[in-house]
């Protein structure tokens, strides 16, 4: 086995990188899309705002069994690296993992980082088996994760409205708010507020025993985002609750799409500012977006949400919409 720096221009390998994705998808998360062709291959040239990306691939021979990339934070968290890494299932227990993490380990410490950031899947009791390699990888080396995400599911009923009645209740609690709507790209007229509620996550979602900073947003930031999810292929539908006396933005959620396959969507960021807190917005705002996205998605079948296994609100907020717990995320900061 030899690892290699991955060069972005060099298409075949990029492929074969793609190859492996796909396997690793299928085996470990074969009720997810498999991963977006487009996007793959526009991920260095749309990179994430403020963060830079590098990449390792794992070959035997001519195949690549295993890839670790990972994403070094410019604006704030400058002592994280937040990895991703997967190897062929067929591969698995050779000891490609340890030699790749290896690599990224010293290629933290180039970059004077000092954390390396890695999430795996667990089963949840009752829920779909998973393959927990990575987990007891992690955990036989006396990591232990800082915090658990729990992934959820919605899937459509098979008739729409079918969350007209609990969207009809949350309004009795919020009288004196209106929606505002958008696809893609935030109205001009509300980029301040929405930069500003995007900002207000970091401070108000949990992050467990992780150590994380606040990530602050300004338009610029949220236009360089969206250009990045455009250029990648993604497309999205966000709705906002407006505070009708001051006409601000005071709460946003927004689901995307970011595979090939167009019966699913992500659940991207919820947020409500907390003066507004206890009207129903969150509830609000996500009933009437899976509405608002169900109108120009007819095809959109299953929406996934990952929150904080500590997040009892949003995660009630869910279940009332329909989500059941699908299965675990631990998110584990390993030291350099």
């Amino acid at each position: 086995m030899t690892i290699t720096w991955l060069d972005p221009a060099d298409s075949a390998a990029m492929g074969r990188w793609y190859d492996l994705m796909v396997a690793v998808t299928r085996h470990d998360l074969p009720d997810l899309p498999t991963p977006s062709r487009r996007e793959h291959a526009a991920r260095f040239a749309y990179a994430w705002p403020a963060t830079t990306e590098e990449a390792l691939l794992a070959w035997d021979g001519d195949r690549v069994v295993g890839a670790a990339s990972y994403l070094l934070p410019q604006a704030e968290n400058l002592g994280t690296v937040h990895l991703e890494l997967i190897v062929h299932p067929r591969e698995r227990r050779r000891g490609v993992a340890t030699e790749l993490l290896a690599e990224v380990c010293a290629a933290a410490r180039r970059h004077h980082r000092s954390l390396i950031e890695i999430q795996t899947v667990r089963t949840l009791p009752g829920g779909a088996a998973r393959d927990e390699a990575g987990y007891r990888y992690l955990t036989r080396r006396a990591h232990r994760p800082g915090m658990t995400s729990i992934r959820s599911r919605w899937q459509a009923p098979d008739q729409a409205g079918g969350d007209d009645a609990t969207l009809a209740e949350a309004w009795t609690h919020a009288d004196g708010y209106s929606l505002v709507q958008w696809r893609d790209a935030a109205p001009e007229k509300i980029i301040g507020d929405v930069a500003a509620l995007q900002s207000r996550l970091t401070l108000d979602a949990p992050t467990g025993g992780l150590a994380a900073e606040q990530a602050r947003y300004d338009t610029e930031r949220i236009r360089r985002q969206e250009r990045t999810e455009q250029g990648r292929g993604h497309r999205s539908y966000s709705t906002a609750v407006r505070h009708d006396a001051t006409g601000e933005v005071v709460a946003r959620t927004k689901l995307a799409f970011e595979s090939a396959d167009d019966t699913h969507a992500r659940q991207r960021i919820t947020i409500v500012e907390p003066a507004h807190r206890g009207r129903r917005l969150g509830l609000i705002v996500k009933s009437a977006n899976h509405a608002y996205a169900r109108a120009h998605e007819p095809r959109l079948r299953v929406v996934d949400a990952w929150n904080a296994e500590e997040n009892s609100h949003m995660r009630a907020v869910n279940t009332v919409l329909g989500f059941r717990p699908v299965d675990a995320w631990p998110v584990f900061q390993l030291p350099v």
